[in-house]
Formats: C-alpha cells, structure tokens, sequence
C-alpha cells in the first residue's frame, strides 16, 4: 500500500466512526485534528517517527486556520500528500511505513488464519488488514 494510503487510513482509524458528515457544529477540521492529537500519542517517541509526528503536527495547526469545510479537506488532502512524498524520501520512510501498516493491520492468531483458509467455503474473504 503506498505511503499516502497508509497515512490516510491511519487517520481515518482515529477519525470519530459515525456518519459520512461530521457532527451538528463539528467541523472536518475539528474532527480531524482530534484525529491528529489521537494518532500522535499512539506513535513511538523515536528518530524515526520525528517526521511523521512533525507533519502531523503542522496539519493541526493549519486546520486551525480553516474558515470551511471544503478548505478543511484540501489542507489534509495537500499536507498528506507533502508529507507522503517526504517519508518516501527519508531514510526511516520504510519503517514509518511499517508503523503505519501495524497501526492497521490486525494480527490473526495462527490457528484462525489456518482454520480460514482451511475452511470448505473457499469464497469467504479473508479481510484482516483493516481493524
């Protein structure tokens, strides 16, 4: 999955689950940056996350200056894509990649992911990577 995707989903996991539109009087900007501070804490103080903590951070304070909405999603839409391309050059970008994919993809035990795949009924899907 590319970096960018990864990003996304990650904060998608911390985003408040409900409705596609966020809450009477909360704003995409709102909801978004409790994301941010949600997602921050759960990442490892380490030279290796510095960047993804320091990109995350700095789309917090610019949702702080959003007026809308719409303004609200092109900011995420562009800082994730900025800070994408910035993991993707760094030289801890594969392990900011594999934080990110364990942030998401949840481990099976063994003996379900062998009962599953064992299982008469080949078409039931086996969808373990989103939590």
């Amino acid at each position: 999955m590319c970096t960018g995707c990864l990003l996304f989903s990650a904060l998608m996991l911390f985003t408040p689950a409900g409705d596609a539109t966020p809450a009477k009087g909360v704003s995409v900007a709102q909801e978004t940056q409790v994301a941010i501070t949600q997602m921050v804490k759960q990442l490892p103080k380490s030279s290796d996350t510095r960047l993804l903590r320091s990109g995350l951070l700095e789309l917090h304070s610019q949702l702080a200056t959003t007026k809308n909405d719409t303004q609200a999603q092109e900011i995420i839409d562009s800082e994730l894509n900025i800070l994408s391309q910035q993991l993707s050059n760094s030289s801890s970008g594969e392990e900011v990649t594999e934080l990110l994919e364990d942030m998401l993809i949840e481990d099976e035990p063994a003996p379900l992911v062998k009962s599953l795949n064992s299982a008469p009924h080949k078409s039931i899907p086996t969808w373990g990577w989103l939590r």
